[in-house]
């Protein structure tokens, strides 16, 4: 597969296999393992996927707030972010750093909202193989079988955060989403200030929220 083609399906992929965990089991005393949380949430997501798409049904932008809610809850933006800006996280002042974490969940979720609405299901299963822990970080290994006629590699790495597993990075076919976001924003700063990034950001934001 070109590097082209593969880019196209990495980011295709992207908006389905980030949707996956918005929807994770509950929250118990005893947190669920990487695996059972990445599990549940899939299948749960899968069905209101389709649900969306049967008549009558609400959308996706719909249930905006609601899924807002749960991302908030499972998904470690301030990792995310941290691990996307790289080095130049550390040169930032708290109130910057906090800026940059609320325009980079923004970003995140109105991309990711308008690529799952155009999502139609299909016969692709996701097949779970295996959960790597060690300490607090943890990889969960899976397979999204039968995906326009291919089978994709897709590894959730996790962090155990506040007794909870969140998902921090998402890696389809040897590609990282962080690192995707890390080249983009290192080769922005290399011409332009933080401050511009962070219009740049903000402008991308506004736009997605208008489409």
């Amino acid at each position: 597969m070109h590097v082209r083609s593969l880019a196209h399906l990495v980011f295709g992929m992207l908006a389905l296999c980030v949707f996956f965990l918005l929807f994770p089991s509950a929250i118990a005393a005893t947190p669920a393992s990487p695996l059972t949380v990445v599990q549940t949430g899939t299948e749960q997501a899968l069905d209101i996927l389709r649900s969306s798409q049967s008549e009558g049904g609400p959308t996706i932008r719909q249930r905006r707030d609601e899924i807002l809610t749960i991302v908030d809850r499972y998904f470690n933006f301030q990792e995310m972010a941290r691990r996307s800006l790289g080095r130049a996280w550390r040169d930032q002042s708290p109130a910057k750093q906090q800026e940059f974490v609320r325009l980079f969940k923004d970003l995140l979720f109105n991309t990711y909202v308008s690529r799952v609405e155009t999502y139609t299901s299909g016969n692709e299963q996701v097949v779970f193989d295996r959960q790597d822990i060690d300490g607090n970080y943890a990889v969960v290994f899976t397979r999204i079988v039968n995906y326009r006629n291919s089978d994709v590699k897709v590894d959730y790495r996790m962090r155990l955060d506040g007794g909870e597993w969140k998902v921090y990075d998402v890696v389809v076919e040897g590609i990282s989403f962080i690192d995707n976001y890390r080249g983009q924003f290192t080769s922005i700063l290399a011409r332009e200030s933080f401050d511009s990034l962070l219009n740049r950001i903000r402008e991308r934001v506004a736009e997605l929220a208008r489409t």
